[in-house]
């Protein structure tokens, strides 16, 4: 991820004054969106998964995708973006890739909201209201809805889990990288980017509480 110093008169002749968050539908996603100090962040999913789930330092350290960011940057934008930080971040990504919410060990003063694969700020805004209808025990459709209190499906163990999300993650960029091109990707990786293909989808696994 990155974002930008603050350039409210540059937004304003971008005509990004809006505050909306932008997501295109690929299964690495692009985004961006402004802030209220006049700032544009930008962001590309898909980059660094942690081993074991760990908290790694390089999360908040410089960012070792620079070269993809700059070209999202050049692909949304014709004008040149003062930089003021660029970071790593975390990789989050569930089975389904959608979110999930629900009680912590079935106890009902303990929950959870995990699994905020690929823009998380506009899921975070989702999962406010789910959690929120939890908390105060209010039956609507937040509280009923299928991503509270699944089925949870879970990844293989590691290091089974690294290698696979590793090898799919580089058969998506080079599938990714030959489409933007008009070219015709291989076959191995189209067959390893359709392993991932539960982006956005809801688990058919998953039972209604």
């Amino acid at each position: 991820m990155m974002i930008t110093k603050s350039i409210p008169e540059l937004l304003k002749q971008l005509k990004l004054t809006h505050g909306a968050p932008v997501i295109d539908a690929r299964i690495f996603v692009n985004y961006y969106r402004t802030t209220s100090e006049g700032r544009l962040m930008l962001g590309k999913g898909g980059n660094f998964f942690s081993f074991a789930n760990q908290v790694h330092a390089c999360f908040d350290a410089a960012s070792r995708y620079l070269d993809i960011l700059h070209s999202s940057h050049a692909h949304f934008f014709d004008v040149p973006l003062p930089i003021e930080r660029a970071w790593t971040g975390p990789s989050d990504r569930s089975v389904s890739g959608m979110p999930f919410f629900g009680h912590l060990n079935g106890k009902k003063n303990v929950l959870y909201g995990s699994g905020y694969s690929g823009n998380g700020v506009v899921q975070s805004y989702i999962g406010g209201k789910i959690l929120s209808s939890l908390i105060i025990k209010h039956q609507n459709r937040c509280s009923q809805c299928a991503l509270v209190n699944g089925k949870l499906a879970k990844f293989p163990v590691e290091p089974i889990r690294s290698i696979g999300a590793y090898a799919i993650r580089n058969a998506i960029r080079r599938e990714e990288h030959a489409q933007d091109r008009g070219m015709r990707p291989s076959k191995v990786d189209t067959w390893l980017s359709r392993l991932s293909g539960s982006a956005a989808k809801l688990d058919p696994n998953i039972n209604r509480a």
